[in-house]
């Protein structure tokens, strides 16, 4: 149980969870910052994310989980680049290393349904023209070059 004193703190925390699931580094580096110009120390800060790891309202794995499905729908990347934003985020780098070689991920599926959805818009260019587009769209995605030579192949085909 969080003592008086720190019920303020714990709203922040819970304010701050409010809009989608963070990281303990997100949550730590967000309740620091509000901590500066308080009564509140950094032990605070910790005993409110041991007690909302507790509560499960903080779980890294989970956060990783959840992350690659959002990524996977909505903005597809490759799985270097879903790590590199990972460890932005906070997460433990041997954390994210166990989920990836535990759910490794289709890179060339996952390419394939990325250009998919552009191939539209690049139709109307010559050939050497659309390649360097999409090759250029897929490589921003974290892609390397043999995944992109590859869909690239299949979509012309």
């Amino acid at each position: 149980m969080i003592e008086e004193d720190l019920q303020p703190l714990l709203q922040k925390a819970f304010f701050y969870l409010k809009f989608r699931p963070r990281t303990k580094g997100e949550l730590e580096n967000y309740l620091l910052k509000k901590i500066k110009t308080t009564h509140w120390s950094s032990d605070d800060v910790k005993r409110i994310i041991v007690h909302l790891e507790e509560l499960e309202f903080i779980d890294d794995k989970k956060f990783i989980q959840w992350f690659v499905e959002q990524r996977s729908l909505l903005k597809p990347k490759s799985e270097f680049a879903l790590k590199r934003e990972l460890f932005q985020h906070g997460v433990n780098k041997s954390m994210i290393d166990e989920y990836f070689s535990a759910n490794p991920l289709d890179e060339e599926d996952l390419a394939f349904k990325t250009l998919q959805n552009r191939w539209q818009r690049f139709q109307r260019l010559n050939k050497m023209e659309r390649f360097k587009k999409a090759s250029q769209f897929l490589m921003r995605r974290g892609f390397g070059f043999d995944i992109v030579k590859k869909t690239i192949e299949k979509l012309e085909n």
